[in-house]
């Protein structure tokens, strides 16, 4: 929006320090409401003849119009508050020095800022070793590069841009193709970090340390290991306490307890603390059956007895009183659980009884 147009004068009388309310264009002037839209910024000057004040107002157009006195840039007294007029004023619309474009003596020009609202047109560079401005063009053709494939540059060249082979974003230098970006994403999944290679370096160096352990743990016990093969029996001992466990070479596993032999194990006999163990093989019966011997007492006649430890199948059953008294009874119907019991007399007895059968 401009804030400045040509032969803009209007007058307004007594406005104090208030809003100017703008009583038409001079002779020969337009007004602010021809030459600006309603609501618009505008540079002003508002000169009584012995005082003035310079700034940006906002219009407002209706009857009659008004111009708001929003932004004081200066006025002649060297300050920036509103100037009070009392009698008649002149309002016209002028760009205050503070806006200008400015030559120094010398030609060159001086600016506190500038900003730039719309399009800026730089001519292209010809001497790149001046300080000349730059160009949208010139900078992508001098620094950005889209869509290239590598060619000598020349000197004093840099390339940035996307390869037209769709590798992704390469860089060049004169006459040197630097090869392409690696771009973080990219690069933490197809290498790893510092810590994640430090993290596998400290694993793999206490895994070393446990594989060289167990390698001399192994080393040890080969060196007392039980070795038949060639024809000699080396001793394996292992200690715990008091107690060792030894591999001797007489063929036996013995257990002592100090010094004493506690368990002693050859291929044809157990022996524990001096007493021999009897296989199956040479007990009176048959492997696949069992014995079982108790007492019952206070059994009447026709009563029941249950085995203390019951068979799979029927076994046989002998029973008889215990004491002094006369052998009176048997045993009868019996299954695998128990057995009845007949007293020739009746009454009741104590006995012992005898099962064998199927485990």
């Amino acid at each position: 929006m401009t804030m400045l147009a040509n032969f803009v004068l209007e007058t307004a009388s007594s406005p104090g320090v208030g809003d100017f309310v703008l009583n038409g264009a001079a002779a020969d002037r337009r007004a602010f409401s021809q030459a600006f839209p309603n609501g618009g910024r505008v540079f002003y000057f508002a000169d009584d003849g012995t005082q003035a004040e310079w700034g940006v107002g906002t219009l407002t157009i209706a009857n009659p119009c008004t111009l708001v006195r929003s932004r004081v840039i200066g006025n002649t007294q060297n300050g920036t508050d509103l100037m009070r007029f009392s009698g008649g004023v002149q309002v016209y619309n002028e760009i205050p020095a503070e806006f200008l474009v400015q030559l120094d003596e010398d030609g060159a020009v001086s600016l506190k800022s500038l900003s730039v609202l719309s399009e800026l047109l730089v001519p292209d560079v010809a001497d790149w070793g001046s300080n000349q401005a730059v160009g949208a063009s010139d900078a992508r053709n001098k620094f950005v590069k889209q869509s290239w494939g590598f060619s000598n540059f020349g000197a004093n060249q840099i390339y940035v841009g996307w390869r037209t082979d769709g590798s992704g974003l390469g860089i060049a230098v004169d006459q040197t193709d630097l090869g392409n970006v690696a771009f973080q994403s990219w690069v933490s999944q197809n290498y790893a970090t510092t810590v994640q290679v430090n993290t596998a370096l400290s694993s793999a160096n206490s895994a070393q340390g446990t594989a060289n352990s167990a390698l001399a743990a192994a080393n040890n016990a080969n060196g007392n290991k039980l070795d038949i093969i060639d024809g000699t029996a080396t001793r394996m001992t292992v200690n715990y306490g008091a107690m060792r466990a030894q591999f001797q070479g007489d063929g036996n596993f013995v257990l002592y307890s100090g010094t004493t032999p506690v368990l002693s194990v050859s291929s044809s006999s157990i022996n524990w603390n001096g007493h021999d163990f009897a296989f199956i093989d040479n007990l009176p019966t048959d492997p696949g059956e069992k014995i079982v011997m108790d007492v019952a007492t206070g059994i009447a006649s026709g009563g029941r007895v249950t085995f203390a430890v019951p068979f799979s199948d029927t076994p046989k059953v002998m029973a008889q009183n215990f004491g002094n008294g006369d052998v009176n009874c048997h045993a009868f119907a019996p299954d695998k659980t128990g057995f009845s019991l007949h007293i020739n007399n009746g009454g009741t007895t104590d006995i012992t009884y005898i099962a064998k059968g199927p485990k």
